[in-house]
């Protein structure tokens, strides 16, 4: 399950209204207000809101939802509240004195809500970590996916690079994403587009979201069977400058259909001649990553790459040397699920469409 403060904005507001509090304050007026939100873990969508004040009598909650029954008030200053969906929500508090002036605080929360089975069980890792900013993150709350941050790749790869490079077998599309109960899915099809007979979804971050080094957090939920190859991976900024593999390329992680259990992490970029190199390992599990959500990482600064599978780390790649130039810019990020290919071969008779990978969220913390 996933519940996760997306971010703390905390306004304490002394406008002149009628009521509120001015800047100058009379005794018995209420001061000091300090709200805590503690959310459960268990998608049960409940959250408890605990507020103190100085002279306060009476504490009134507003929690941030379309509905006519997310108010309450507390004498105690605790309150209790279910939220029925997942989506962020701005919860305000306000604190009054015996004078019926009130200070108020306002907080943005991240709410995970719904059947403990839309998430499945599985790693699950923090919002935040000692020593790193969040820079960046998507919990694809809402109905549609950010298109601030993301762009479709639409086709074949037709003219110029058909089959992607690798002989897939599948059709891009918009259709075969959605954005529902906090998941983001990709599903693969098999029917005929253009004379491909699957179809899927890939979205890249390409002059939206880019950086140079940091972590990257994705849990995810991955497809299984013969011929699907989900990833979830990054390129350089400056592909279409330089190409491929002159601008690097970090894949956080790869699965080939009928291997379920395992993970692979690489990395490619060019060598003083301009030809690719590569280096990564893999790590497996005992039950398939297709059974239950798992987080893929990677940590990545200036003197290394390093590739963790729900936390534990499985490579390590020193980016020190000359030749490794293209890893010390910025990159975007991919999700795809190909089919067919190279790596994976061709989906058989056992492969069971449509199946999807589902991507609970993405974020990208960097170094303070």
């Amino acid at each position: 399950s996933t519940l996760i403060i997306l971010s703390l904005t905390i306004l304490t507001l002394f406008s002149c209204g009628e009521s509120e509090v001015p800047p100058t304050t009379n005794v018995g007026d209420p001061q000091n207000l300090s709200v805590d939100i503690d959310i459960s873990e268990d998608r049960s969508g409940r959250v408890t809101v605990t507020a103190s004040a100085d002279n306060a009598i009476l504490y009134e909650f507003d929690m941030g939802t379309t509905g006519t029954d997310d108010t309450g008030s507390s004498e105690t200053g605790v309150f209790d509240f279910v939220y029925e969906n997942t989506g962020s929500y701005i919860v305000e508090v306000k604190a009054f004195g015996n004078s019926g002036r009130f200070i108020r605080e306002q907080m943005q929360i991240s709410v995970a809500a719904g059947d403990p089975a839309t998430s499945g069980e599985g790693f699950v890792t923090p919002i935040e970590y000692e020593g790193y900013d969040l820079f960046w993150n998507d919990e694809f709350d809402g109905t549609v996916l950010d298109q601030s941050s993301w762009t479709f790749e639409i086709g074949d790869g037709c003219p110029n690079i058909c089959g992607w490079g690798n002989n897939e077998l599948e059709y891009y599309t918009s259709q075969n994403s959605t954005v529902r109960d906090g998941l983001y899915t990709i599903t693969a099809r098999e029917e005929t587009i253009q004379n491909r007979r699957y179809t899927s979804s890939r979205v890249i971050t390409q002059n939206k979201v880019a950086f140079t080094y940091g972590r990257v957090d994705v849990r995810a939920k991955l497809p299984g069977g013969q011929g699907l190859w989900p990833a979830i991976w990054m390129l350089g900024q400056n592909i279409s400058d330089v190409g491929w593999p002159a601008s690097g390329e970090i894949d956080i992680m790869e699965m080939i259909g009928g291997t379920e259990e395992t993970t692979h992490g690489t990395a490619h970029w060019a060598n003083g001649n301009g030809d690719r190199v590569l280096d990564g390992d893999s790590r497996s599990i005992n039950e398939g990553l297709n059974e239950e959500f798992h987080v893929y990482t990677v940590i990545w600064d200036e003197n290394q790459i390093e590739w963790f599978l729900d936390d534990i780390s499985y490579h390590t790649l020193d980016i020190r040397g000359s030749d490794k130039t293209a890893f010390h810019r910025a990159f975007f990020l991919i999700l795809n699920v190909a089919v067919g290919g190279d790596w994976p071969g061709s989906p058989n008779a056992e492969t069971q469409f449509p199946t999807s990978m589902q991507v609970d969220y993405v974020r990208v913390f960097q170094k303070q």
